[in-house]
């Protein structure tokens, strides 16, 4: 069963986009912080993220312990980045100046509703890694296109499109051919 509260939905994205969870808490130094998650990138673990939902707790309460955070990692020597995720109501805008002064912030907003995935992702998507399509996937259906219109082609056109999927060499092998060819049929007329 899935977590569907807004701090449930932020953790499953960021569990999927490959940061993990820290256990037991955030601890910096001596110091313990109460966040109701934070991760770090499983296989680098130079960014921090902090998510808090305004409506459990006030805006002065979750500036203070932000500001705490980025005391203490800076005490600490650290170089890592601190994201905050804020679920809940978008806090004030003299808020988000204070919290943008000493980590990033991304305030999620309402994501409860049947679109909160995607609203979430596109809040996310800084920390999201990006999907792009494969580059094979791309050229076959450029290919498929090309190949569904060239039968308006002449016919030299058609066979630089079937040899395309071949690659590079054939298609250049295919275009001396043609040009070959044109060339004999012109010296042919001229004789």
């Amino acid at each position: 069963m899935s977590d569907s509260t807004p701090i449930g939905r932020v953790t499953v994205a960021l569990e999927d986009a490959g940061y993990r969870r820290i256990a037991n808490g955030l601890q910096i130094g001596e110091l313990k912080f109460e966040f109701p998650a934070a991760f770090v990138k499983a296989n680098n673990s130079g960014e921090l993220i902090l998510v808090a939902d305004i409506a459990s707790e006030s805006e002065t309460q979750l500036s203070r312990k932000v500001d705490g955070v980025a005391r203490a990692l800076d005490i600490a020597s650290s170089t890592r980045s601190l994201t905050l995720v804020v679920t809940g109501p978008r806090p004030s805008t003299a808020t988000l100046d204070s919290l943008g002064r000493v980590c990033r912030v991304l305030p999620t907003g309402d994501i409860s509703g049947g679109d909160g995935d995607h609203v979430l992702k596109n809040w996310l998507a800084v920390l999201l890694p990006l999907s792009l399509p494969q580059p094979e996937s791309v050229a076959g259906n450029a290919l498929a296109r090309i190949h569904a219109a060239a039968h308006y082609l002449d016919e030299a056109t058609r066979k630089l499109i079937d040899v395309a999927l071949q690659g590079e060499r054939a298609v250049s092998e295919e275009l001396y051919s043609i040009i070959d060819t044109a060339a004999v049929q012109a010296k042919e007329k001229t004789s």
